[in-house]
């Protein structure tokens, strides 16, 4: 009887011995055997990290685009002068013609007036009258003022250079002088601007293409840094031309050189 409360005893505690571990194993480990992922510290490496400062390839970058920009608004402003001045080479035509219509009208009234018997000396002849330009003349002139108005200035130029050659007595002579000097000065040779400009204002003063001339000799000196010269030029060309548009500009180009310091 004693034995068998032995056993009985002995049974009960290895019986409460078995529920007891495995409950300890399942409190000490996650269930189903898997790990938990570790903890994540959040510290130095897991800050912002700075952008890095722009390369050197897209510095260069830039600016070539800065250059072509440039570029492109030189070639707009040079277009937008050419179409601005177009309606003056037509309204210079049309005096031209209005010119010579009026000098055939008086030599057929002259011709057909009868002769003084004692009257006074016969007065000067009018001023010569350059003779409007030929068809031939006229497509030259246009074949090189479109190439002009197309942005092919080197070609425009070599254009206007033949045009003056093949006809130094034309009509047209002093405005395709003009833009032979717009060709040099908008793909910023002024050297060879300032050449064409300067025969523009001496062989024809009174061309109204003149005032845009010595304007535009001002300015060609401005950019050289030739500052003296500048001044000089601009000052002439308000006092030759008072009251145009051209010495408007240069007024305020002078003024623009006195708050440059030049």
């Amino acid at each position: 009887m004693r034995h068998a409360r032995r056993f009985r005893a002995r049974a009960g505690g290895l019986l409460i011995a078995g529920l007891l571990i495995p409950a300890a194993t399942a409190v000490g480990a996650p269930a189903g055997g898997r790990d938990l992922p570790p903890v994540v510290e959040m510290g130095v490496e897991n800050a912002p990290v700075d952008r890095p400062s722009p390369t050197r390839e897209a510095l260069a970058d830039l600016l070539q685009q800065l250059e072509t920009l440039q570029t492109e608004l030189r070639k707009l402003r040079g277009q937008v002068e050419v179409q601005d001045n177009e309606i003056e080479r037509l309204k210079a035509r049309q005096r031209d013609l209005l010119a010579d219509m009026d000098r055939r009208i008086s030599a057929l009234e002259q011709r057909n007036a009868p002769a003084a018997s004692a009257g006074p000396a016969a007065s000067a002849p009018p001023a010569a009258v350059p003779a409007p330009a030929s068809a031939q003349e006229q497509r030259d002139y246009d074949a090189a003022f479109d190439l002009l108005k197309q942005g092919y200035y080197e070609r425009a130029a070599k254009g206007f250079h033949n045009f003056l050659s093949k006809y130094p007595q034309s009509a047209l002579r002093d405005n395709a002088q003009y833009w032979l000097g717009q060709a040099y000065y908008v793909v910023r040779n002024f050297r060879k601007a300032l050449d064409e400009f300067g025969k523009l204002v001496s062989d024809h003063p009174d061309s109204p293409k003149a005032p845009d001339a010595s304007l535009k000799i001002g300015y060609s000196h401005y950019e050289l840094g030739e500052w003296s010269k500048a001044r000089d030029s601009l000052k002439q060309a308000i006092a030759r031309y008072p009251g145009t548009p051209a010495a408007k500009s240069a007024e305020q180009r002078l003024a623009k050189m006195k708050k440059e310091g030049r």
